[in-house]
């Protein structure tokens, strides 16, 4: 997607039924024909290695971190280990050993419930109660969640999947997880593994399988894949009369046809996920955000600028609005709005340097750094670039660390870096067919903000 669309791609997918703060209920133990359909798509490596302790760590230093990684090392032991080999599993008085480390270390207290049942896990490994530990397991995640801490989740909400192999949310919930610290080939064998266990019996997470999926192949520059899985998408959604996962699968394909260059395809689309997403939908903010980059790229400022502007007030969680306002800032700036391009840079910048918005911060960055280039505030954006390249290279995101790369060169240079995206003619029919379905776009988040019937 053109300019910064991976800030809805990032969060796109989800089914929203899987996440780690819907319905946090103790699990049933699976049955053994579960666990036998299970086995046949077991996702690779369910061992913890030392890189994913150097992940936990390096997010949580100190006590916390050895406390969770203990914790998290016990649980996969007994997940891996056949229910008649547990007794014996820990060495005697384990349990009474962890216990006494939580009193020593004092945990935050949301995570002094769960990490005393894992403690007691220890006691009797063999009598554990699988559905109350796995929701101790559980528990920690959502925590991880809140705490912005995404290695953390990552690798309780995988530990939870591996324990209960029936279960196609909490498969695609880790694969979506994976895919958002860039764990691609993790990533894929989760979905297509959750894909598989919800075939036949629960079709809304077979659907947002193949959407998450999908996600995952766009983000990865695969286009082909990505329009074929999400195809699929499409068709079970209108199959089994799923509008939202249908509004999701066309916003994807908007984002495909455009960087096919199809553009009558392409507003088809945006229009159709218009309709199915309908007014007041999480997803209809990222539509419009989507919709906005590709106009910043287009250099149809004003258009791009007004969209931001509905749509800013809907993106409340820190990356997301992070990325947001970094948007708005580089349209305001192309439209030659100093004040707003100042305003929103300034609040994007806090917004950059939080721990919790590392996952968004330099692909945030590179884009402020586009807006200074617009301006000619040389200075800023050579300084822009140069931390979208220190961030960008140490959480491996390659792509970000090129731009950051080609535009730090020439901010120093004092020269914008041109598009490599070819700026595509847009006839007077085009034109009206996009100022129409911006009118649209913008009238139902301001429908939905005013609390006003279609």
């Amino acid at each position: 997607m053109a300019g910064n669309a991976a800030a809805y791609h990032r969060s796109a997918g989800r089914h929203p039924a899987s996440s780690q703060t819907s319905h946090m209920k103790p699990p049933r133990p699976a049955s053994s024909g579960a666990r036998s359909r299970a086995a046949r798509s077991m996702p690779p490596t369910a061992h913890l290695d030392a890189a994913e302790g150097v992940d936990l760590l390096a997010e949580l230093p100190g006590a916390p971190g050895v406390l969770l990684w203990g914790a998290l090392r016990d649980f996969m032991l007994w997940v891996e280990t056949p229910a008649g080999a547990r007794a014996g599993l820990f060495a005697a008085g384990a349990g009474e050993l962890r216990r006494r480390d939580l009193a020593a270390h004092a945990p935050d207290q949301e995570l002094w419930a769960p990490l005393l049942t894992l403690a007691q896990m220890a006691d009797a490994p063999e009598r554990a109660d699988a559905g109350r530990v796995v929701f101790a397991v559980r528990t920690i995640a959502r925590w991880a969640e809140r705490a912005g801490v995404p290695a953390t989740r990552l690798a309780f909400t995988r530990a939870a999947a591996l324990a209960l192999p029936q279960e196609a949310a909490m498969a695609l919930e880790t694969g979506r997880l994976a895919r958002d610290l860039v764990h691609h080939a993790e990533a894929e064998s989760w979905f297509r593994r959750g894909i598989r266990l919800a075939r036949g019996r629960d079709w809304e997470s077979y659907a947002w399988g193949f959407i998450g999926l999908g996600v995952l192949y766009i983000r990865a520059g695969n286009f082909p894949a990505g329009r074929a899985v999400v195809g699929r998408a499409l068709r079970a959604a209108h199959k089994r009369r799923l509008p939202a996962i249908a509004g999701s699968a066309h916003h994807h394909l908007f984002t495909l046809c455009v960087e096919a260059g199809r553009m009558e395809e392409a507003y088809e689309h945006a229009r159709s996920a218009v309709r199915a997403y309908g007014d007041g939908h999480p997803r209809l903010p990222a539509l419009a955000h989507d919709l906005g980059c590709f106009w910043t790229e287009q250099g149809r400022f004003t258009r791009a600028r007004a969209i931001f502007e509905a749509s800013l007030p809907c993106f409340t969680d820190p990356p997301s609005r992070l990325l947001a306002l970094s948007n708005f800032s580089r349209a305001a700036a192309g439209a030659g709005d100093r004040a707003t391009y100042q305003r929103a840079r300034d609040e994007a910048a806090g917004l950059a340097a939080l721990p919790r918005c590392a996952e968004a911060a330099a692909e945030s960055l590179l884009v402020l750094a586009q807006g200074d280039a617009c301006l000619g505030e040389w200075a800023r954006a050579e300084e822009a670039a140069r931390r979208a390249q220190e961030i960008a290279a140490r959480r491996g995101e390659a792509r970000t660390q090129m731009g950051a790369e080609a535009h730090l060169e020439a901010a120093r240079n004092e020269r914008a870096v041109q598009s490599a995206r070819t700026e595509l003619a847009e006839t007077p029919g085009l034109a009206l067919q996009a100022e129409a379905l911006a009118g649209a776009v913008r009238a139902s988040l301001t429908r939905h903000a005013a609390g006003t019937p279609a």
